[in-house]
């Protein structure tokens, strides 16, 4: 699920969909909702998907990231940050089948889909708006159903590239659309922090701001060798041409996703190698049913 920089102020940037046929599909806090989906005890309460001691947290839902708790945060962290949290051990045979069902579903609607994680993924629906309507359409349809058959929500972000599809994605959530219009795009970009763009992290958006660019319009208006000089020749130009919505990379479809990462965290430190032999041997046997298991101890 995407957790980046957003625009201060979200707003509609007009209902064109000529030319935009990539759409980004997105699951909110997906194993989160997956676990409120078969516990409706538990909506509208700070949920986390986690081990329950000294794991870290996989998902939460956005009650408890109202209290600042998000994925990969230490366990004991979140739970001093969110007390009232309900923790729920992960069941990651189940994520896998309801992922594999999505995937299914967006492969139904094209053959153009490009899987990026287990929750997300990228079509190019461009062959099939005489079949199935137009992107708007396509992507409602397809929300309604994912929620029908699965009791989850999806975000969908629709453009002319896949960048500025992801963006959208991300400013639709939780649980929305957002056509971004050809039009608009660049007119969208200039409302983004310089930490929206991919390939900007922390260590590129502080050189950045040593040359006074903080935001996406900034840095679109700095000349390119100026970029050069913050952020490398190569990243300097393709940040540029991503602030000005220049972004030719097309849907790739590739082989579908067969694992979902997992992480094994032992109740006291180990510094016996013959143990962890064999916890690894326990996971490489994981590995082999379709899950890939990292052992570590956080003392180590």
């Amino acid at each position: 699920m995407s957790r980046g920089p957003r625009a201060a102020v979200r707003r509609d940037w007009g209902d064109d969909e000529d030319g935009c046929s990539i759409l980004h599909v997105d699951m909110d806090a997906f194993f989160a909702s997956v676990e409120l989906a078969r516990r409706p005890e538990l909506r509208g309460r700070p949920v986390v998907v986690g081990g329950a001691d000294r794991g870290v947290v996989l998902a939460a839902t956005y009650e408890a990231r109202a209290f600042g708790v998000h994925s990969a945060m230490p366990m004991a962290v979140a739970r001093r940050a969110c007390p009232q949290a309900v923790v729920v051990r992960p069941d990651h045979r189940r994520y896998l089948e309801v992922s594999r069902s999505v995937m299914g579903m967006l492969g139904e609607i094209t053959a153009l889909v490009e899987q990026v994680s287990v929750d997300e993924a990228f079509l190019d629906v461009s062959g099939a708006r005489r079949r199935l309507g137009p992107p708007t359409v396509i992507g409602a349809a397809l929300r309604r159903r994912v929620l029908a058959e699965h009791g989850v929500t999806c975000s969908v972000g629709i453009a002319t590239t896949k960048f500025v599809a992801k963006l959208a994605s991300t400013h639709a959530k939780p649980d929305g659309m957002l056509l971004v219009p050809a039009g608009s795009t660049v007119a969208f970009l200039r409302t983004l922090p310089v930490g929206a763009l991919w390939g900007v992290g922390e260590r590129t958006e502080g050189a950045l701001a040593r040359w006074g660019i903080r935001t996406v319009a900034e840095l679109a208006d700095t000349d390119v060798a100026v970029l050069q000089a913050a952020v490398g020749k190569v990243s300097g130009a393709h940040l540029h041409d991503l602030a000005w919505g220049r972004d030719p990379r097309p849907v790739q479809p590739r082989r579908a996703e067969r694992s979902i990462g997992a992480e094994t965290t032992f109740e006291h430190d180990l510094r016996d190698l013959d143990v962890v032999q064999r916890a690894c041997s326990s996971s490489r046997t994981g590995a082999r049913r379709g899950f890939v298991t990292r052992v570590w101890s956080p003392g180590r």
